[in-house]
Parts: C-alpha cells; structure tokens; sequence
C-alpha cells in the first residue's frame, strides 16, 4: 500500500487542502453575495489566476522532493480538472461558468509550476557545477 507520508508533508497537505477547499466554496457563492470589486471584468481573473496559483504552490510545497517534470504534468491535470469541474458545476449556485475564468485558472497553475520545474533545475546545476 502507498503511504502519503512517503510523498507529502503531512501538515502542507493539510493547508493546501483546507485552502483549496475554502477557494471552492468561495467560488460557488452566489453572484449577489460577492463583492462588486470582484466583478469588475478583468479583476476577477487575476483572482482566479492567484487562487489557483496559490493552490499550486501549495500542493508543489507539500510534495517531499522537488518537482520533476512528470510529477509537475499530474499536479497540473490534477488541479486543472478540479478548476474546469469548479467552473463547470458554478451555475448550480447561480453563479456564471467562464471559460476566461478557466483559462485565468491555467495561468496560475502554469505559472507556478513552471518557476517550481526551473527553480528545481537552476538549484541543482547550481549544485553540480559546485562540485566541480
């Protein structure tokens, strides 16, 4: 049996869970509920695109080892299904799915995970050329 310790930091796991969690509820709020700032056009896409890149690099924090870029390729479908499903069940709560909401959504995603794949790899031919 695979044991998540031996892949997450428990108490990360926890917080990025919890976190996602709050997102998705927050976005399935009632139109009327939300604020009018956020219903600005283009501000609410920069909201999407922070949630889903905190989202991210919260899970990517979890994670044990730096990620390769496999590991980064499951993360990224894992969390774009949970974003295209948050999109998709949106208007069961009188709310309107976007499809420049999921495309804020990939931004995010993308951009975390590119910066966590470079970061891992500028850190370890940091390493290597340090040996020599």
């Amino acid at each position: 049996m695979i044991k998540v310790k031996n892949f997450f930091n428990t108490k990360w796991l926890i917080i990025a869970v919890t976190f996602t969690v709050t997102v998705v509820l927050l976005t399935h709020l009632p139109q009327e509920v939300m604020p009018i700032r956020l219903q600005i056009s283009g501000l609410d896409k920069l909201a999407h695109a922070l949630a889903y890149g905190a989202i991210t690099l919260l899970f990517v924090l979890s994670l044990r080892t730096s990620p390769t870029l496999l590991l980064a390729s499951l993360l990224f479908f894992a969390i774009l299904a949970l974003g295209t499903l948050d999109e998709l069940t949106q208007p069961l709560c009188n709310r309107t799915a976007s499809l420049t909401d999921w495309l804020a959504n990939i931004i995010g995603i993308s951009a975390v995970l590119l910066c966590s794949v470079c970061f891992k790899n500028s850190k370890h031919k940091t390493l290597v050329n340090a040996d020599i």
